[in-house]
């Protein structure tokens, strides 16, 4: 890693990192983070205040309809939130590359078939593909015949394989553009074999822009995370808690406190508590920027080969500098 890269990277990655070294200290140094809180009183014991707390009330943020810490919440969510993307993103790069290796050997015809199928589903959202597929898990779930870590494991399986045809029929284009250059050509005609070709030549090809592709795929899940949160649908399930003191009023809250779920939970509050959602909707706003900074920086150092480009032009200008020309235009001091 040249110092251009390192200069650009550095700023975001530490923002990325601290949140997740913030979310699991969290638990650690204040056990009861997730504490429930009826009500405030104050030296005489009258209530005050009851939840949802002001941020003047439960400082800096207020809390949620629980009455729990609002900020402890969204730091403690922070590493469910960046792992999930991270986890979504990686199976994403690896399901879509084999997809890619076969759309590229298979026969012309049945990838034109394969092609113009995914075209088709890339004007459907996402999202509703997603929340179709998951909406009969949500039955199942809330009568806890299906578990909170294995619906967790399902979504992720889910809202990453919906992306593969589209990401696997683009680098399966790639791929087909790559193999059409003159050396492949060559290595074919020399008796170069289908896994010859893939070892030596795509894999290499591959590796270079995976990691641009990776962090492309990280921005692009979390913002899938916000629009599912918005459908009220969020990794692990809501679960219901009874509020109310003269009468009983269903609550949504989540386990994992993950911050699409976070959005979700308090959407209905937005007109009467904003900061409840434009909190989580800022933090999310700071990944994917700390994302893309990562994924533009790698893209023109990795690709564009700008990082080369500016340590060869330092390079010239510190030898230009040792080198200075007389007045005698053959004769050079050092």
């Amino acid at each position: 890693m040249n110092r251009w890269m390192a200069k650009r990277l550095a700023l975001p990655i530490l923002i990325l990192a601290g949140f997740i070294v913030i979310s699991f200290l969290v638990p650690v140094m204040n056990p009861g983070y997730d504490e429930v809180v009826d009500y405030l009183s104050d030296e005489n014991g009258r209530v005050i205040a009851a939840p949802p707390f002001t941020p003047g009330e439960m400082p800096p943020l207020g809390s949620d309809k629980l009455g729990r810490n609002f900020l402890l919440l969204l730091l403690v969510g922070a590493k469910y939130t960046v792992f999930a993307a991270l986890a979504i993103a990686l199976l994403r790069m690896v399901l879509g590359f084999f997809f890619a290796v076969l759309y590229t050997f298979l026969p012309g015809f049945v990838g034109r078939f394969i092609k113009g199928l995914g075209e088709s589903f890339q004007y459907i959202p996402l999202v509703i593909i997603v929340f179709a597929l998951l909406v009969p898990l949500e039955g199942a779930f809330h009568s806890e015949i299906l578990p909170s870590n294995r619906y967790f494991f399902i979504q992720v399986i889910a809202i990453a394989a919906v992306t593969v045809p589209s990401l696997g029929i683009y680098l399966g284009e790639e791929m087909k553009l790559f193999m059409g250059n003159e050396f492949i050509q060559v290595s074919r005609s020399i008796g170069a074999g289908r896994f010859h070709l893939f070892k030596q030549h795509l894999l290499p090809q591959f590796r270079r822009h995976s990691i641009v592709l990776f962090s492309e795929q990280v921005s692009q899940t979390l913002a899938l995370l916000i629009q599912l949160g918005i459908l009220h649908m969020c990794l692990g399930g809501l679960k219901i808690a009874n509020f109310g003191i003269m009468e009983t009023i269903p609550v949504y809250f989540s386990e994992t406190n993950e911050w699409a779920a976070t959005i979700a939970i308090n959407i209905q509050q937005i007109f009467l508590r904003p900061m409840l959602v434009v909190v989580p909707l800022t933090l999310f706003a700071v990944l994917i920027l700390c994302v893309n900074s990562i994924s533009a920086t790698l893209r023109r150092s990795l690709i564009e080969g700008e990082g080369s480009r500016v340590k060869k032009k330092v390079k010239e200008e510190i030898l230009e500098k040792k080198i200075s020309v007389t007045k005698d235009l053959f004769t050079l001091k050092q």
